[in-house]
């Protein structure tokens, strides 16, 4: 009977171990940003504001799942005048879409031990099929994300009357640093 007293607690953990192995907590320490590109230069910006869900095993990636939110008016590209012109409607209209959102909808390895979360990103009211392309390295119970999304910004209305891309150009890589603990 002492011995069944001892063994239950550690049961209990093996059930609820592998159940939580894969759940993630964002550190503040992450970052999420893009690189555009302007008259022929690139530019950086990032978001303040930004959360995400993490549910991911690199040992078995197609249970995994990943969300992610920007709020769009914490937009900073060092640059007041174009930061300004984000927030309008022909950009990130951000009073009447104040988030851009992405949701997985699998998960897969790819042989060179990485990984791509093909699902749909939202923004500005317009919901596409995106790849995101990801690193991921666990050392116990942190991890590092790091990931890119390639997006063309006329696929979501971003940018209306600037279609002369010289001026801006049409793709965007949005950056996804995460540090992650458990």
């Amino acid at each position: 009977m002492q011995t069944l007293r001892y063994l239950a607690p550690l049961a209990i953990l093996g059930v609820i171990g592998p159940a939580q192995a894969g759940s993630w907590d964002v550190a503040d320490s992450s970052s999420v940003g893009f690189v555009g590109e302007q008259q022929g230069g690139k530019f950086n910006g990032k978001f303040a504001t930004f959360s995400a869900s993490i549910d991911f095993d690199p040992t078995s990636p197609t249970s995994g799942s990943i969300t992610g939110r920007v709020v769009t008016e914490s937009v900073d590209t060092r640059d007041y005048d174009r930061d300004a012109s984000l927030m309008e409607p022909d950009w990130f209209d951000v009073e009447n879409h104040p988030e851009a959102t992405f949701e997985s909808e699998s998960i897969e390895a790819a042989a060179d031990g990485t990984f791509v979360a093909r699902g749909n990103l939202t923004m500005k009211g317009t919901t596409k099929p995106v790849d995101l392309k990801f690193t991921f390295e666990q050392d116990g119970s942190t991890a590092t994300f790091m990931g890119t999304m390639a997006i063309d910004r006329f696929d979501f209305n971003v940018g209306q009357g600037w279609n002369d891309t010289y001026m801006v150009g049409k793709d965007v890589e949005v950056t996804i640093d995460l540090d992650l603990t458990q």
